[in-house]
């Protein structure tokens, strides 16, 4: 008991150690100075700029020590050469910055708004452009700084010489009296125009062709970053806690805009704006300023196969990557705070390992710091039986310390994990070591959580007896969190099916395993043939849960070794693993018509007639390059469609 008793010593002082040390140091130093600093937005005052204004009005940038003149964007400012030339301090641009870096320009991404870019094309319905390919020789405004339309188009086979280009007048009226068959807009913005109006349009993202940008970035330079590192650090922070507010408060900030910044918007037309950019932004998945290296190549590459990089530009030097030592480059959403956690928990453990024989406090000062520590501490015996365990166990696992002391401890593992378990406890007592692993635990009632939990070994004074001490917490709902940010991210959130970036992945493992096994790959280009009479007549609610049809009855039609993935509308593409020939993707292809060809009831209606193009590109027949297929697939099912004799029309 004394050797128990030592050792809980050592917990209570080691606890109060970390407490001292981490107590705040702000409260002592004084509140600091208003520093003025600018920010130059890209366009005029809009919800696109809505965490800028919670960020200022809310007081945010003031907590920090700054005040923030926001400006709006005038005919001819460039945002980024107004930040570069130091008339402002930070800027809002677009991912475009890439090239302005190349060019010399020493900007610095501070974060990224838009997860994808709302830069699109759009044409009236009436003018008959319902696709992409029905562009050629029509003509067309894109705005500056739009390198990633000029990507889609390329993605696509087209060059700019494909099209009539003209000066973007930055007036929707051009697209509307005909001056111009195709104009880039945001789809967060002038659609609400074209709907009011009441034109039916055609809206060309440059993600229909895997080019997935990010949207509204904002930046800062080199200059700015070395001179007033703390400054930068501040204007951030406060800026993605703005934009947090402004997501959740959308209403708020909209009454803001309209009274304060601009009139220029409708109420209506702001609230539009709003629910356009949560699902560009993905605010409940997605944290506002998180940017992932990997996209920002993705970016790089488009940019080269354009001619405007080189093959291996250095993307990292344009990214701010806060000093830290979880390392935040590795950072991801607000939930992956378990890196902080763990970090914690570990200095804990070292923390108790030095005061363990060195310190002696009451035993009733012990038991209230570790019965009420914020995290589940357990303390084994060298057979693994609980000696302790405090309010957070019980919390956690529904069992009162009364009904588990004395017990194996493997009383809170599933059956199924305690080999696993076991294993770990025994390696911590012969090998002395710390060890961190994740498991399935039980609940009292039943219930199966994961828990993250690090054991550490320790041995009394007489070196006779071994004790464990374990801390763990429910990392459950954070799994489940990660889990769905991945659905998110590689998943089409309206079918289920693989996303564009997921399939065309998919695709090229594919490619690589079919050339590695010298077998065939048969790519399917998928398209609905009388989808936009269902969306006219119906609804596009009612397109949307046909879609979600289409792709169940797709994905029973395959094999489980081939893959099913959404481009986006109605176009889907399957990738046929081992084919063998022409002749059994084309039997493969019959099925699947037939499938999608069947009624489908949609609430008290009955939708008949929908029917399929489908486009066959064969590996290595057809082509043997990854764009080659795609384009070989699209270019088939665009003629198997226009060589219908009777164009299929939905029936409702």
């Amino acid at each position: 008991m004394n050797q128990l008793s030592s050792f809980k010593n050592s917990i209570t002082n080691s606890i109060l150690f970390l407490l001292l040390v981490a107590l705040p140091v702000s409260a002592m130093s004084a509140a600091p100075q208003l520093d003025s600093v600018t920010l130059q937005l890209k366009w005029k005052h809009q919800f696109q700029f809505a965490g800028y204004y919670a960020a200022k009005e809310k007081g945010f940038y003031r907590e920090v020590g700054l005040n923030v003149n926001i400006i709006e964007a005038a005919p001819g400012v460039d945002s980024m050469q107004e930040v570069v030339a130091g008339r402002a301090q930070f800027g809002v641009g677009t991912s475009e910055l890439i090239l302005s870096r190349y060019r010399g320009n020493p900007v610095i991404v501070l974060g990224v708004i838009f997860q994808h870019s709302p830069l699109s094309l759009v044409t009236l319905t009436d003018s008959g452009i319902d696709h992409i390919h029905k562009l050629v020789g029509r003509k067309l405004m894109i705005e500056p700084n739009s390198a990633e339309l000029f990507a889609y188009l390329y993605q696509e086979g087209f060059t700019q010489k494909a099209f009539v280009m003209q000066h973007h007048s930055l007036d929707l009226n051009d697209l509307l009296n005909g001056k111009t068959d195709a104009i880039s807009i945001y789809a967060t913005d002038e659609l609400y125009e074209l709907q009011q109006l009441g034109h039916a349009y055609n809206l060309f993202s440059p993600r229909m062709s895997g080019i997935d940008f990010y949207g509204d970035n904002f930046f800062t330079t080199e200059n700015e970053l070395e001179q007033h590192p703390q400054r930068v650090k501040a204007f951030r922070d406060a800026t993605l806690r703005g934009w947090r507010y402004a997501m959740q408060n959308s209403d708020e900030i909209i009454q803001l805009i309209y009274e304060k910044y601009s009139q220029r918007h409708s109420i209506a037309h702001l609230q539009f704006e709003a629910q356009a950019m949560h699902d560009l932004m993905q605010p409940e998945l997605i944290d506002p300023g998180y940017m992932n290296i990997g996209r920002w190549q993705h970016i790089v590459q488009t940019y080269y196969y354009l001619g405007l990089l080189p093959e291996h530009f250095d993307v990292t030097k344009l990214l701010y990557i806060p000093n830290s030592d979880l390392d935040i480059a590795q950072l991801k959403i607000k939930f992956y705070y378990s890196a902080a956690v763990l970090l914690v928990l570990t200095l804990i453990i070292v923390v108790l390992f030095y005061f363990y024989r060195r310190i002696k406090v009451s035993e009733a000062r012990l038991n209230t710091m570790f019965n009420h520590a914020p995290l589940v501490l357990i303390i084994l015996n060298d057979e693994n039986q609980i000696l302790k365990w405090n309010f957070e166990a019980e919390k956690t696992f529904l069992w009162k310390a009364n009904e588990v002391i004395g017990k194996d401890v493997l009383l809170v593992v599933p059956f199924k994990e305690q080999d696993a378990v076991r294993k770990v406890f025994n390696a911590v007592h012969t090998e002395q070591r710390v060890i961190y692993h994740e498991n399935l635990n039980l609940r009292r009632d039943g219930q199966e959580i994961l828990c993250e939990w690090i054991n550490a070994p320790f041995k009394s004074q007489s070196e006779k007896s071994n004790f464990i001490i374990c801390m763990a917490r429910d990392i459950t709902e954070k799994k489940a969190l990660e889990k769905k940010l991945e659905q998110a991210a590689l998943y089409d959130n309206l079918t289920g099916l693989a996303n564009r970036s997921l399939i065309l992945e998919q695709l090229k493992k594919g490619l690589a395993l079919a050339a590695r096994n010298q077998s065939k790959l048969a790519l399917l280009f998928f398209d609905l043939d009388g989808f936009k009479q269902v969306n006219d007549t119906l609804g596009h609610k009612a397109g949307d849960i046909l879609l979600q049809v289409v792709g169940r009855r797709l994905l029973q039609a395959v094999r489980e070794v081939d893959d099913v993935g959404r481009l986006g509308g109605d176009e889907f593409l399957i990738v046929l693993q081992d084919i063998g020939s022409l002749e059994n993707a084309q039997k493969i292809v019959e099925k699947l018509c037939n499938c999608v060809a069947q009624p489908c009831q949609i609430s008290s209606e009955e939708i008949v007639g929908i029917h399929a193009s489908v486009g066959i590109g064969i590996y290595p027949d057809d082509a043997v390059d990854f764009d080659a297929l795609i384009h070989y697939a699209d270019k088939q099912m665009y003629h198997t469609k226009f060589s219908k004799k009777v164009p299929a029309n939905a029936q409702v």
